[in-house]
């Protein structure tokens, strides 16, 4: 028995790997970059805001530099909501990570219009949907492909002061889409898991001075940690899955959310 395979450097390694962030720009998808990046991976993080992406890799690739693990960010425009975003992508993928987001997230319970249901179905959906299966040829190369989906909390219960409910659906349709993708892509032996966050930071949670948003603010008392969590601790997940300490992990959602759906109820909806 050799132990080689039980250090830190083999079992959580990513150094090498490809992977591929969308909406990476910003938020929990800018953590996770980060977190590839500065551990030796070649990062492609794409988003529709070119200026955006192209700050954020800019930015994250001073950070890989000074890790010395060889890793970088590259910066792609594209809409993962559509087909045509899909061919945006290139190289040889061995790991695709979910985290896009649509910019409308404000509207209210009711007053969400067609536009906003559908385009939360395209981007948490239908782009995770056409990212994987166009992919196929590319995962196949890889010795250990899998698709980590970013899903919500928001799939298991609605507070009605934190989202609503063309949101909340989407991401709970992303969430069953996992356990499809992973039954469906078995036989290219393509591993498919998701992680469900809770309250992190980013352009959702937060105003324009960087606080969180009086709701979500509030949404601390309920979570068992008292705080909300940080890119850190969804980053350190995200490594588990892409590295060798995952390849044994297929159709499992991991719920990071410092135990806020303990004290989650009906009263919430």
């Amino acid at each position: 028995m050799t132990y080689e395979s039980f250090r830190n450097e083999n079992l959580f390694g990513v150094k090498g790997k490809t992977c591929i962030v969308t909406g990476g720009g910003s938020g929990i998808g800018k953590g996770i970059a980060i977190a590839l990046a500065v551990n030796g991976a070649k990062v492609i993080i794409c988003g529709r805001r070119l200026e955006q992406i192209e700050a954020a890799a800019e930015e994250i690739n001073i950070a890989a530099r000074d890790s010395g693990h060889g890793g970088q960010v590259i910066a792609i425009q594209a809409d993962v909501g559509n087909k045509q975003g899909v061919f945006a992508f290139y190289e040889r993928c061995e790991k695709i990570i979910d985290q896009g987001n649509p910019e409308t997230l404000q509207a209210k319970l009711l007053s969400v219009d067609d536009a906003d249901w559908a385009n939360m179905t395209a981007v948490h959906c239908a782009g995770p949907y056409y990212l994987a299966v166009n992919f196929i040829p590319l995962f196949q190369k890889a010795p250990e492909p899998s698709v980590c989906n970013i899903t919500s909390l928001a799939a298991f219960f609605l507070a009605r002061s934190v989202c609503e409910f063309s949101y909340a659906q989407s991401k709970a349709g992303e969430t069953q889409l996992t356990q499809l993708m992973a039954a469906a892509l078995q036989p290219f032996k393509i591993r498919v898991n998701s992680i469900c966050p809770g309250l992190f930071p980013s352009g959702l949670t937060l105003n324009a001075e960087g606080d969180y948003h009086k709701p979500m603010a509030e949404a601390h008392s309920n979570i068992p940690k008292g705080r909300a969590g940080t890119w850190e601790e969804i980053a350190g997940i995200v490594l588990m899955l892409a590295s060798p300490a995952g390849n044994f992990l297929n159709a499992s959602n991991c719920v990071v959310d410092g135990g806020w759906h303990l004290n989650a109820s009906a009263r919430d909806i």
